[in-house]
């Protein structure tokens, strides 16, 4: 074959045979959002849980009220107290009152070093069970003009 002449073979046929890697491409994009998706989707459970008729468990005892204000001041049931002192305040009242419960109220200024300190103490003392007080938004009230008269 020499330089400059065209190749006299007859035109070329069609394939015959199919390009399969688009088909692939796409299969594997699949296989990764199925392999992404597939833990989401079992992740409730269906359960028949039974019923009882049984009365609430009554409280027992008033919740003790640990607050944090945003001025750092640590009161128990409304007397300040040092944070050295909580744990051991506690354990008297839980001994006394028979408090189980202990009502954390901190200002949402106050620093998270902080609040886990008070919480440290918390757990010092015999009180397991703690829960934080939140306050929910007041409803909103949109201004609106009365109705024009004719």
């Amino acid at each position: 074959m020499a330089f400059g002449e065209f190749d006299a073979s007859p035109p070329s046929a069609p394939m015959k045979d199919i390009n399969v890697t688009p088909l692939v491409d796409v299969m594997l994009v699949l296989l990764v959002i199925f392999i992404i998706t597939a833990p989401l989707l079992s992740g409730s459970l269906n359960l028949s849980l039974p019923s009882v008729d049984a009365p609430a468990a009554p409280r027992q005892g008033v919740p003790v009220e640990v607050a944090l204000d945003s001025q750092d001041v640590l009161t128990v049931d409304g007397q300040a107290m040092d944070l050295k002192q909580l744990a051991a305040a506690l354990r008297l009242r839980a001994a006394d009152g028979g408090a189980s419960e202990v009502q954390l109220r901190i200002d949402k200024s106050v620093a998270y070093g902080r609040v886990a300190e008070v919480m440290a103490e918390i757990q010092k003392s015999e009180l397991l069970s703690l829960s934080l007080a939140v306050q929910t938004p007041a409803p909103k009230i949109t201004a609106s003009s009365p109705p024009l008269r004719p």
